[in-house]
């Protein structure tokens, strides 16, 4: 849906609360799946000025993994990729350039998450498992809710692709530990990473929207 680039929501280092480790996130502007209760409403539009050339986006986010261009002491190294949205597979051709241009780079560890089935998607994207290492799949449900810290719904389920991040995956999806972070993005947005518990949601709103 965006022939010039991958619309971009939210570029952010560090993400300390989606996946194992502390990673990059990258949302991804634009859903059409709008599941109830979503937590990101403001991701759902198509901004095609939003589009960031793929080569460009993949400058920026090799460079927290390579140099980062900060005066010392270095900052930590990511140990991956989130991508998430808005929905990733609605601009499936920039994503998988993306993915593509990230994996020749040396990004191993990338998770997605995704409101359409892994069957769905490894139907349509048969090389996906060679571009990603992880995979959270499913729409979210907002009545069925779930005590994993790692997903929205109880509906959800990972899919690694990668068995050499076996154990860093298996040590987070066994953590009960929500973790959030509020964030200011160059739009001045106050913008919510993690996932909160399905009766949250509406204080954490209140309470950003009460500090801006």
């Amino acid at each position: 849906m965006s022939p010039c680039g991958l619309m971009v929501h939210l570029l952010h280092f560090p993400v300390r609360t989606l996946g194992p480790g502390t990673r990059v996130g990258v949302w991804c502007q634009g859903c059409t799946i709008r599941c109830p209760g979503c937590i990101t409403p403001e991701s759902r539009e198509f901004f095609p000025e939003r589009a960031v050339p793929v080569d460009d986006l993949a400058k920026r986010i090799l460079s927290y993994f390579n140099d980062f261009n900060f005066k010392e002491p270095r900052p930590e190294l990511p140990a991956g990729l989130t991508v998430s949205g808005g929905e990733p597979f609605d601009q499936p051709e920039p994503l998988l350039e993306l993915l593509r241009i990230l994996n020749d780079g040396g990004v191993s560890d990338v998770l997605i998450y995704s409101g359409y089935s892994a069957e769905d998607l490894l139907a349509r994207h048969p090389d996906l498992p060679r571009l990603a290492a992880a995979l959270v799949d499913g729409p979210f449900e907002a009545n069925n809710p779930t005590d994993a810290a790692w997903k929205g719904s109880d509906n959800q389920r990972l899919h690694l692709w990668r068995p050499e991040f076996e154990g860093r995956y298996r040590d987070w999806t066994r953590s009960n530990a929500r973790r959030l972070q509020f964030v200011t993005d160059g739009r001045h947005r106050k913008i919510l990473i993690g996932i909160p518990r399905q009766g949250d949601v509406k204080r954490l709103k209140e309470l950003s929207d009460s500090e801006n």
